[in-house]
């Protein structure tokens, strides 16, 4: 809000539609229509709407990134941007389409089967030593 000033003896020579008016912020006399425009406010304004635009172009941008992100093909989570990155880099062939967490849920699942396969192994071997083929 513009805040002017003036004094009777200033408005008594040119009249109220002279340079008479101090705006305050501003140097010297202004008429009104000069004291009351906003120059400022209009590059202002314009500033504003176009740091607006591009905030809502880089929201734009990020909500389009994440529609696009992978989810795993397993439990549907979406990939983290590591994990997105190697699949990106993966030839498509050898990628499994799995997140981190189901791809270490795999390997320990492996792991377990390896560990009861070598002791079903161990005891079978420790079972059969008396007996042999000949």
């Amino acid at each position: 809000m513009p805040v002017l000033a003036t004094t009777l003896d200033l408005l008594a020579e040119p009249g109220p539609l002279g340079p008479v008016w101090w705006r305050y912020g501003r140097q010297g006399r202004h008429s009104l229509t000069d004291a009351l425009d906003n120059p400022d406010g209009d590059r202002l304004l314009e500033a504003e709407q176009t740091a607006h635009a591009q905030a809502r172009g880089k929201e734009w941008r990020q909500a389009e990134r994440e529609r696009r992100r992978p989810a795993c093909t397993r439990c549907r989570a979406k990939f983290s941007d590591e994990r997105w990155a190697e699949h990106e880099r993966a030839d498509t062939w050898g990628d499994d389409g799995l997140c981190a967490d189901c791809r270490r849920a795999d390997a320990d699942q492996r792991a377990r089967e390896a560990a009861e396969h070598h002791q079903a192994a161990a005891e079978a071997a420790a079972a059969g030593a008396w007996w042999r083929r000949s």
